[in-house]
């Protein structure tokens, strides 16, 4: 399939450049054969063309035709049945492949693939360059797969844009109608919904992927559109092949719709996406470069965990009308709708002098820099901002501050420093707010403490050591000192309370099925660092409450998504066990009255969430009568 041609292609582009001698060949596939032309880093191209070659005795003898270049090493990222015979004949010294039951024999380097992404490169691509670690490639220079343009073709993409006139005033959104087969197609009465909703709010050009053969498909959307839609849209503009849908990709500025190929192509281009995965497909697999800002993706998994529970993906596949049934457009309509307001309006970058700044998300799985990015998130910290400011500036080659529209002077007074970048974006949750924040750091390293966490001199020292030693965790650990009203809290649950400050950008991530108490998954090596931070949270109770109350209104919404039912344990039995635990397990008694008020507060803020979520459950049941 053409998503794995070009991310394979990725192995060709490190072995070339860690080895600028060696002969790279790549058998591939006669049907995706366009994808890898113009590829400067491939020396042959073996065309495998399963219509000629149908048949084990067909097969073995293509297998000794390929054995006579008397390779000395073959990569298996393949690791099926056809490729098995290549391998097992071919007298290659290394064969590198997967590590698969019942077949270790077959290779004398068997990889290991993990679970969980390590970066945000995502799982297809990460096990691909694990494929590089027996050639001694432990760090991968390439990351990214690329497309190979002729001016030619370029030139041929302008020429069908000005035939048809696009208005090039405007951006273009390219449209992936069509999956690769009916189970990876997201309804085309849906997809035409999410369609008009791009066209009804936003002035852009839109472009259908398809090819000539599903016209009809392509006309049962286009039908569906509303008038106002229908005239941004070029229906007859499209390509004959796979090289003129490039070139057409080429031109466009994004891409929306159905995981597969065209959007694949669309990101080795450079361009960014927006991507629906069938529900039986594995979105950990394909989300490559996911950063929540230039690529993003939906999954009925998001939104249903609890439908996929015992299932596999053969399973899933079966039933796959039926999941696609619920898989709603309204469920996904405020990402889409943040996604093109991102890349299609822009957010207000806005630096000391008000000029806009350009941000770029880098991909890398190596630390280039011993630089480091502090990141903040804000709303209404104007008693904290300038204390911040000058912790984190003694450290930070950038300062980089996404805040959710403050009515105080927070802006006012971050703006004052040369080093920030302060960037307005509306709040929805904890978790993709700072996994917004995240993606636009320029650095490798980057730290991401609290408007009201205060950073000790020594501290400060010891962030800059750890960056700056020849060898380093990928993530660092601080603990808190807390403050009540300026005392300081030495019980009340708060004496072991810590969280990661200091981390590789590329080995973590904020995780997503959270919305409250973001935790932040590391793929890598945690250390702890020796000083702690001084976190200055309880300003008052009032203050406080309303802050716990935030929390226990995203947690509510966490808990309508697993379909929980509040009860009497939750209302009664749940708060009061939250008191006992704070006051009288976690020694908040030794606090004295401040213990008591923390515990107490800990307690309200539980009942408030039972509160919460049955008024969402209210709600509901009041929409649907």
């Amino acid at each position: 399939m053409i998503g794995d041609v070009l991310l394979t292609s990725l192995l060709c582009e490190n072995i070339k450049k860690a080895f600028p001698n060696t002969i790279v060949d790549y058998l591939i596939n006669s049907n995706t054969l366009p994808v890898l032309e113009n590829n400067p880093y491939i020396d042959n191209k073996i065309i495998f063309d399963e219509k000629e070659i149908k048949g084990l005795i067909k097969l073995v003898k293509f297998s000794k035709r390929i054995n006579q270049n008397q390779y000395d090493v073959v990569i298996d990222a393949y690791s099926k049945l056809q490729s098995w015979v290549d391998v097992f004949i071919n007298d290659a010294q290394k064969k590198i492949s997967y590590k698969k039951l019942g077949r270790t024999l077959i290779y004398t380097d068997n990889v290991e693939k993990h679970n969980e992404p390590h970066s945000y490169l995502g799982l297809a691509i990460e096990h691909r360059l694990a494929l590089l670690k027996p050639l001694g490639i432990e760090t991968p220079l390439i990351t990214e797969p690329k497309l190979y343009l002729t001016i030619d073709e370029i030139n041929f993409a302008k020429d069908l844009f000005e035939k048809h006139q696009v208005d090039t005033t405007r951006k273009t959104v390219m449209i992936s109608l069509l999956g690769s087969d009916p189970s990876k197609t997201y309804p085309l009465n849906k997809i035409a919904e999410m369609v008009d909703f791009i066209g009804q709010n936003y002035n852009v050009n839109i472009l259908f992927n398809y090819f000539p053969k599903q016209i009809n498909q392509a006309k049962e959307v286009y039908n569906q559109l509303s008038k106002e839609t229908q005239e941004k849209n070029y229906f007859e503009l499209l390509g004959n092949d796979l090289r003129e849908f490039i070139a057409i990709a080429n031109e466009c500025d994004l891409i929306v719709g159905n995981d597969g190929g065209a959007i694949n192509m669309s990101k080795a281009l450079g361009k960014k996406s927006f991507i629906i995965f069938s529900p039986w497909i594995d979105k950990k697999v394909w989300a490559t470069f996911e950063d929540g800002i230039n690529h993003t993706s939906v999954h009925l998994k998001d939104y249903f965990p609890e439908r996929f529970k015992k299932l596999n993906n053969r399973q899933i596949k079966k039933q796959v009308n039926e999941f696609y049934s619920v898989f709603d457009f309204e469920l996904f309509k405020d990402k889409l709708d943040g996604f093109l307001n991102n890349n299609l309006l822009g957010e207000q970058f806005i630096n000391k002098n008000n000029v806009e700044i350009e941000t770029k998300k880098e991909y890398s799985i190596r630390s280039m820099s011993t630089k480091i990015s502090a990141l903040l998130i804000t709303y209404n910290e104007e008693k904290n901002i300038q204390r911040y400011l000058e912790n984190v500036e003694q450290y930070a080659d950038e300062i980089i501050i996404v805040d959710s529209y403050s009515t105080d002077k927070t802006e006012e007074i971050a703006i004052q420093n040369p080093k920030v970048i302060f960037i307005k974006r509306k709040f929805d949750n904890f978790t993709n707010q700072k996994n917004y924040t995240l993606g636009l750091a320029k650095n490798e390293w980057v730290t991401f403490f609290d408007a009201d966490e205060e950073l000790s001199q020594k501290l400060i020292n010891e962030l800059k050591d750890k960056v700056n030693s020849k060898i380093t965790d990928d993530a660092y650990m601080a603990y808190h000192y807390f403050y009540f009203k300026n005392k300081k809290i030495k019980f009340s649950g708060q004496q072991n309370v810590r969280a990661i400050r200091l981390f590789k950008k590329s080995r973590c991530k904020y995780k997503e099925d959270l919305k409250v108490h973001e935790l932040l998954a590391c793929n890598g090596k945690v250390g702890k660092l020796d000083n702690r931070v001084k976190h200055h949270t309880f300003v008052d109770e009032e203050f406080y409450l309303a802050k716990l109350n935030n929390y226990s209104k995203l947690r509510a919404q966490e808990l309508r998504l697993r379909d929980l039912k509040p009860s009497f344990y939750h209302y009664k039995i749940k708060p009061v066990y939250r008191f006992f635990n704070y006051f009288v397990m976690r020694l908040g008694f030794l606090d004295g009255i401040s213990g008591y008020k923390i515990a107490k507060l800990h307690a309200i803020s539980v009942a408030n969430r039972y509160k919460y979520l049955d008024e969402i459950y209210r709600k509901e049941n009041q929409n649907l009568g």
